[in-house]
Parts: C-alpha cells; structure tokens; sequence
C-alpha cells in the first residue's frame, strides 16, 4: 500500500515589522502556538515580540517542509536566540545555509 504525507501548509501570511525598517511576511501555521487559536493568530503574529517567539517556537519543534514556509534569514536569526538541543541546532544551521531548490 502506498502511503502519501501531506504536510501543514500555511492558511494566510502576515506582514509584521520585527525592526525599525525591517518587515517581513511570517506564514500562520495553527499548532506551533499552543494556545491561541488559529482565527486569533493573525492578529497576534503582528506583534514583534509574538511573531519571535512563534519563530522561535518552530525552529524548536516544527519539522522541515514547515520550517521552508517561513523567510531563512529570519530564522538564522531567531536560532541564535532559540533554546534547543545542540543536535537539533546543528542540523538547523545545516538545513537553513543550504540553498533552497525554487529559489
């Protein structure tokens, strides 16, 4: 039998300035926040400080084909902040200097 896995896809993109300046489109994926719902989390993921830790969240325990909807740079960035197992940050930091394949 033939199994096909089919993996969360976002269900809208917010625009949220992290910086002064610096904006960028984060994917709502319900589940990587535990509490909030997911009619809540667009509203939510506008916030700076929400949409980091929702970042942060990901990187900890999303797996890859989630992990390719979101911007790389952004996650570089929130993984030098992210409290994980060392061996979960290096096959991060391995996965996110690859090279995308579509870019």
């Amino acid at each position: 039998m033939k199994t096909t896995l089919h993996f969360v896809e976002h269900t809208a993109v917010v625009d949220c300035e992290v910086a002064p300046g610096k904006r960028i489109k984060v994917p709502v994926i319900p589940g990587i926040l535990k509490h909030p719902r997911p009619e809540q989390l667009s509203a939510l993921l506008a916030v700076p400080v929400v949409a980091e830790k929702y970042a942060m969240e990901a990187l900890r325990k999303a797996s890859w084909p989630i992990l390719r909807q979101f911007p790389r740079a952004w996650l570089r960035e929130c993984l030098e902040r992210a409290a994980m197992k060392p061996s979960r940050r290096r096959a991060l930091v391995f996965l996110l200097s690859s090279t995308p394949r579509h870019a």
